[in-house]
C-alpha cells in the first residue's frame, strides 16, 4: 500500500472476507463502516466490541480499535452490524458474527503487517546468504533504529534500516562504516 489503510477499509475488507466464506448472517439489516474513517498507522491495536440490545430495537455489534497515539490511548470507530431481531437465537448469531470477525481480522492483519506499519523504523540484519533475516526490531524513532543498527553491525556484515513512513530502506555494510 502507498498509504495507511483506514478503519473503514479494514472493516469493509473483513466484511468481504466474511461474505466470501458465508459467515455474514442472514438476519443482518445492515453493516456500516465508520462515518469518519481514520488511518491505521501501527499494527499494535486491539479490536474492542460492544454487543448489546439497541435502545429501542434490535441488536447492535459495534467494533472499535483501541490504540496508542503518543502516550495517549485512543479509540477509532471500526464499524457496526445491526439486526432488528431480538430473540435469544439472534443474540447467539450476533455473538458468532463477533467471533468470526475477530478470527478473520486477526488472520488478515497478521498476514499483512506491513500494511499496518507506518510509524518508526524497522531494523534487520542480512544473513550470510545475502537475504534479509526473517526477524528484526521495530523502533519508535529513527535515532533508536540507528543505535540498533550499530549494535547489529558488530555481529552481522550488513544491516537494513527501513523508514516505515516513507518505505525507504538503507543497507549499511560493516566494511563501509567508520
Amino acid at each position: 500500500m502507498e498509504r495507511p489503510m483506514t478503519t473503514g477499509e479494514l472493516f469493509e475488507k473483513i466484511c468481504s472476507l466474511l461474505k466470501e466464506k458465508g459467515k455474514l448472517p442472514d438476519i443482518l439489516d445492515y453493516h456500516l463502516g465508520p462515518i469518519q474513517p481514520k488511518p491505521i498507522t501501527n499494527y499494535a491495536f486491539d479490536v474492542r466490541n460492544n454487543l448489546d440490545y439497541g435502545g429501542s430495537e434490535g441488536i447492535y455489534l459495534d467494533l472499535t480499535l483501541e490504540c496508542c497515539e503518543g502516550k495517549a490511548t485512543c479509540f477509532k470507530d471500526l464499524g457496526t452490524f445491526k439486526t432488528l431481531g431480538t430473540s435469544d437465537q439472534d443474540m447467539h448469531t450476533m455473538a458468532a458474527l463477533l467471533a468470526d470477525f475477530m478470527i478473520e481480522s486477526t488472520r488478515y492483519i497478521n498476514a499483512n503487517l506491513d500494511d499496518f506499519t507506518w510509524e518508526g523504523a524497522n531494523v534487520y540484519p542480512v544473513d550470510d546468504s545475502g537475504e534479509n533475516a526473517n526477524w528484526g526490531y521495530s523502533c519508535h524513532t529513527m535515532e533508536d533504529a540507528l543505535k540498533k543498527k550499530d549494535e547489529l553491525l558488530e555481529k552481522f556484515q550488513k544491516v537494513v534500516v527501513r523508514d516505515n513512513a516513507t518505505r525507504k530502506e538503507i543497507v549499511y555494510d560493516r566494511k563501509c562504516v567508520n
